[in-house]
């Protein structure tokens, strides 16, 4: 076993070169394998450090540190070990032995129940979104709202192509994300979300929107791996002109669900909606409960977490629950330490 502490300073295969191309080729193994979680995909994005199990997998995380939060530092881990469930428990416990101080963020139900066997408390944190390729139709009153925008956008002309980065002109990627990022503070928000590339990725679908020849939107979507087959696709990024239509961003989505139907996908996560849906089931902080609902309500000014919710739900997908735990109890305080990690202050 060995715990690997170098940033991977590029998704893959290329890297920086003080990270072993055996160590690389290893992750993306073990990633397509047992890939599952919408976000395992980023667990290979920029910045993170590995605690790797030649045998059985790995854990990313982001290390943190704060003179009055996290003194003597915090190991914050990216959802669930990639590697077989079955193994969840060991790699978890050697991981600990050497990184006792841990908050564990995004992880399913699954890997939740591991966390609580190993005495932690488990809040929940919100759900993930999915939505079944098999039989995915707008018909009727659920996905009434997605038929309006659909609509919208065709009758505005709203062309959406799948292509490569590489094939769209840099100054018109790079024209859109600066317009889109100065709508965002000018921030882009990591660890939870895998930030832009900029660049072609293995397995990574990319799709263009323009509207009479001009580029008003791009979004990508990551693999979902099952035993080294793309069985789902995230819906990682949008990058949407404030220009552009109502509704682009949601028919760019249907554009691609359209093509990955043909391709025998299974289906399209929209990802995380924080503090959204929250329902405790394990033993659990009662402070945590009650300040993650305080913030869904009243923090939104951080994050849109109720924007973010109510789009979502006009999809009318499947809601799972993911869950929240630290290895120091679910104060306030590891919570705060989210929130600096995370970059929301």
């Amino acid at each position: 076993m060995s715990a690997v502490m170098t940033n991977l300073d590029a998704t893959y295969p290329e890297g920086s070169q003080s990270f072993p191309r055996e160590q690389r080729d290893l992750l993306v193994d073990f990633l397509k394998r047992f890939g599952e979680r919408c976000v395992g995909y980023s667990t290979l994005q920029p910045g993170l450090e590995y605690f790797i199990d030649e045998e059985k997998g790995y854990i990313a995380y982001q290390s943190f540190r704060h003179p009055v939060l996290a003194l003597t530092g915090r190991k914050m881990i990216l959802s669930n070990p990639v590697c077989d469930p079955a193994d969840y428990r060991a790699i978890t416990q050697a991981f600990l032995a050497q990184h006792p101080k841990a908050i564990f963020l995004q992880v399913d139900q699954h890997y939740a129940s591991v966390l609580e066997g190993m005495g932690l408390q488990v809040n929940c944190f919100g759900i993930e979104t999915e939505l079944p390729i098999d039989g995915f139709s707008l018909d009727g009153k659920l996905r009434s709202k997605l038929r309006q925008w659909r609509n919208k956008c065709q009758r505005e002309q709203v062309v959406v192509e799948h292509c490569k980065i590489s094939d769209v002109d840099p100054a018109e990627i790079r024209s859109l994300s600066d317009a889109w990022l100065k709508n965002r503070s000018g921030r882009e928000f990591t660890l939870l979300m895998r930030p832009f590339q900029g660049r072609d990725e293995e397995d990574v679908y990319f799709l263009t929107a323009r509207q009479r020849g001009e580029l008003i939107g791009m979004t990508s979507f990551d693999p979902i791996y099952r035993n080294k087959k793309i069985v789902g696709y995230y819906h990682n990024l949008d990058r949407i002109c404030a220009q552009a239509p109502h509704g682009t961003s949601a028919f760019c989505v249907l554009e691609a669900i359209k093509q990955f139907a043909e391709a025998e996908i299974e289906y399209v996560s929209l990802g995380f909606s924080p503090l959204y849906g929250l329902q405790e089931q394990y033993r659990h902080s009662r402070v945590a409960r009650f300040s993650l609902g305080f913030a869904y309500e009243h923090l939104n000014f951080l994050y849109p977490f109720k924007g973010n919710a109510v789009h979502k739900k006009k999809f009318g997908g499947v809601a799972k629950p993911v869950y929240l735990s630290s290895t120091q109890g679910n104060s306030i305080r590891e919570l705060l330490s989210i929130i600096k990690t995370l970059k929301l202050l």
